[in-house]
């Protein structure tokens, strides 16, 4: 299973970096800038939840590093703690921010950052309720 989880994991990593670390074409009109206030980028995801773009724009950063909090523990024995996960998870999604500064057409945005973090801890949750539900004994089990 873990050796499952590393290729699951590796995979995502890839596309990932594949789709965030290469130049974009925007839309005619649509403006490319970087951003360091936060809350300022969801903000336009929030007021514009109609706009199918949008919705992808946010998806996809909450879902960037989900598998991170995910699937690392499980491939990382280390990584299994909310703190160490927090930090792994904001230092790749620094390093993407900072990679897209010289990318063209792209930007770097501080709320891509804090969007990337929360879904890395997202899946740490997840992992942990999975982790703490196959922990408990089934009724079957114990006589119930």
């Amino acid at each position: 299973m873990r050796w499952m989880a590393g290729i699951v994991l590796a995979l995502w990593i890839a596309m990932g970096l594949l789709l965030t670390l290469q130049p974009v074409h925007p839309a005619p009109g649509q403006v490319v800038s970087d951003n360091g206030i936060p809350f300022r980028t969801i903000a336009i995801y929030l007021a514009n939840g109609e706009s199918p773009f949008w919705v992808r724009q946010f998806a996809g950063n909450l879902f960037l590093l989900l598998p991170v909090g995910l699937l690392g523990p499980m491939v990382v024995p280390a990584l299994n703690g909310w703190l160490r996960l927090f930090t792994v998870a904001l230092a790749m999604s620094l390093a993407i921010e900072v990679a897209q500064l010289w990318i063209p057409n792209r930007s770097a945005d501080v709320d891509d950052v804090m969007l990337n973090v929360a879904g890395g801890m997202l899946g740490y949750a997840i992992f942990t309720l999975f982790r703490l539900g196959s922990r408990r004994p089934s009724p079957v089990a114990d006589g119930r």
